[in-house]
């Protein structure tokens, strides 16, 4: 099953891919009396997938044709649980940084809500960073709130897999690797989607291909075989230190990230997850009296 996020006239609605185009969840529970989400942390953190998916697949004639100019996405959900951040886990990234490889675990951080933006949304350059660069990962969404699992069951407790870009202001690092949790903070430094796919779409993970492209170039790309730390391991290994509660986003490492300017467009691409794109535009001047951060 793939699932999105719309932005619709009366605010956002959960989608379903089905034959013909995306149906709402709306019109799914109206049609079969059902009550799922609405939203779809509800659905991750309810239980709801399966339940779910065999009721799209009792309603062969729900297909709805996609709108005029295409479907018009929003952010998977505006706040994770935990949205947590995998760094320096394809040896080309570390070169992109000019940093040491880590060989016992991978770099990691925690990022806030603020940072989440979707699909077609603006990505602001900070007047804090002269060096903004973007970078495509495969993002893990958890299903099952969880402690202690073994990369061996990781499997049982992933809801699907997303696609996440991922920015950072890498000036600030470059001054202090210490930095890094600040330098992944900025408001509009994530974007998530627009599509999470469950499992069962995906029939070989360590294939799947993610890619980095700035203005049409592809910058960086490579498979989830070439990880040092595989997706299950990272479930594994950072669920036994802390919670991973249900629809807690993992952002499992890039190929390579590549430098971004106003007026790009930058995109993520991972293989039988989704395309992922943003514009670069930098961040308004604060107005006189105004105090708003």
């Amino acid at each position: 099953m793939r699932l999105c996020t719309l932005r619709t006239e009366t605010g956002e609605d959960v989608g379903v891919s089905v034959t013909g185009g995306i149906a709402t969840l709306s019109l799914i529970n109206a049609t079969a009396g059902t009550l799922y989400g609405p939203t779809m942390l509800d659905i991750i953190q309810k239980g709801e997938a399966v339940a779910l998916a065999s009721t799209v697949a009792s309603l062969p004639d729900l297909g709805v044709p996609a709108a005029q100019g295409g479907p018009e996405f929003g952010p998977l959900y505006r706040c994770p649980p935990k949205l947590w951040g995998v760094g320096l886990n394809y040896v080309r990234h570390a070169d992109d940084l000019g940093v040491r490889q880590p060989t016992d675990a991978p770099g990691s951080y925690m990022r806030p809500p603020s940072t989440v933006i979707g699909y077609g949304d603006d990505i602001l350059l900070p007047s804090q960073s002269q060096r903004v660069t973007a970078e495509a990962e495969l993002g893990v969404v958890i299903g099952t709130t969880c402690r202690d699992v073994s990369p061996e069951d990781a499997p049982s407790v992933i809801f699907g897999y997303t696609t996440v870009l991922d920015m950072t202001a890498e000036d600030a690092i470059r001054v202090n690797p210490r930095h890094i949790p600040w330098a992944k903070a900025f408001d509009t430094f994530c974007s998530l989607g627009p599509w999470v796919v469950t499992p069962d779409e995906i029939p070989d993970l360590s294939a799947v291909r993610i890619s980095t492209v700035v203005n049409g170039k592809t910058i960086a790309s490579n498979q989830v075989a070439a990880m040092m730390y595989d997706p299950y391991w990272q479930v594994g290994y950072f669920s036994g230190g802390m919670v991973l509660e249900a629809g807690t986003v993992i952002a499992t490492g890039t190929p390579g990230a590549g430098v971004i300017n106003d007026g790009d467009t930058v995109e993520a691409r991972v293989d039988g997850v989704g395309d992922l794109r943003n514009t670069v535009r930098l961040k308004p001047a604060k107005k006189h009296g105004d105090e708003r951060v």
